[in-house]
């Protein structure tokens, strides 16, 4: 059994991980203090990795299976588990990918649970990327504003109407492949049984049973709630860094702190599903 070191990175959430080598073969009880370290502290940051992308595919595989990207002129190629970000546009032109609050695969019916990032290509400074402990936001939530929306349902697209971010057009195909689906404002992690807000600027469309205006003020409640710097954990990337997050419990963002000239290439993984309860 390989012996590794956890250290905590902040007192919310983030730890960094050393002493392990994940090319090499992992015992069954390595997997599962990996897998409890990535529960117990939402995002783990396990250093001094080298990983191809069909290594990095290999890793996630520790850990459930990685679902095949539906884009596909956005992976690896003939490694369709493994999507390129990069802050570059097809027409080549700078931008910074995922920079506005999100969690991964909301979406589809049953999300992402584990998303996989690893840099292929870091800027000279800066370009990380931020986190909020959605646990700490639920815990925080006025008493009224709870009740409110304790069994409320919203309904996350593709493409939303309030969608803040810039996503691809999907082919016709494509759109069928990702109807709009219902999942609950607040959920249940089925590992560590604790709540947590359940929310995606980037793709929710409306609150179920309200119209559009009463929807909208009521996100933006939720959404100011929820962003406050005391639920945030920022991580700066050093080359050979796994940075590993639950989505279940857990928002993100790409920073905009660097020089958006300086090419930002990072690998992604993200693990199949389940249901949001």
């Amino acid at each position: 059994m390989v012996e590794f070191k956890i250290n905590p990175l902040s007192s919310l959430m983030g730890a960094e991980i050393t002493g392990i080598d994940l090319r090499n073969p992992l015992s069954k009880d390595t997997k599962e203090d990996l897998l409890k370290a990535i529960t117990n502290h939402l995002v783990v940051c396990i250093k001094d990795q080298t990983l191809s992308p069909s290594n990095l595919a290999d890793v996630s595989r520790l850990f459930g299976k990685p679902k095949q990207y539906f884009v596909k002129d956005e992976t690896v190629e003939n490694i369709p588990e493994v999507i390129v970000v990069s802050n570059r546009t097809r027409e080549n032109k700078p931008k910074v990918y995922a920079s506005h609050w999100h969690t991964d695969d909301s979406y589809r019916k049953k999300p992402a649970t584990l998303t996989f990032i690893y840099p292929d290509i870091l800027p000279e400074n800066g370009g990380g990327t931020d986190f909020i402990n959605c646990y700490s936001v639920y815990d925080d939530l006025p008493k009224q504003l709870k009740n409110k929306i304790a069994n409320l349902q919203a309904v996350h697209k593709w493409q939303s109407r309030r969608n803040v971010s810039e996503v691809v057009k999907l082919s016709k195909e494509q759109e069928k492949e990702t109807p709009p689906v219902e999942h609950p404002l607040i959920r249940t992690h089925p590992m560590s049984n604790k709540k947590s807000i359940y929310i995606n600027p980037n793709r929710i469309d409306h609150i179920m049973g309200f119209n559009d205006i009463d929807s909208d003020k009521l996100l933006d409640e939720i959404y100011e709630f929820s962003f406050q710097d005391k639920y945030k954990y920022s991580h700066s990337y050093e080359k050979g860094d796994l940075v590993i997050w639950d989505n279940r419990c857990t928002m993100h963002k790409a920073n905009s702190d660097y020089d958006v000239s300086n090419l930002r290439i990072m690998h992604r993984v993200m693990l199949e599903g389940e249901a949001v309860f």
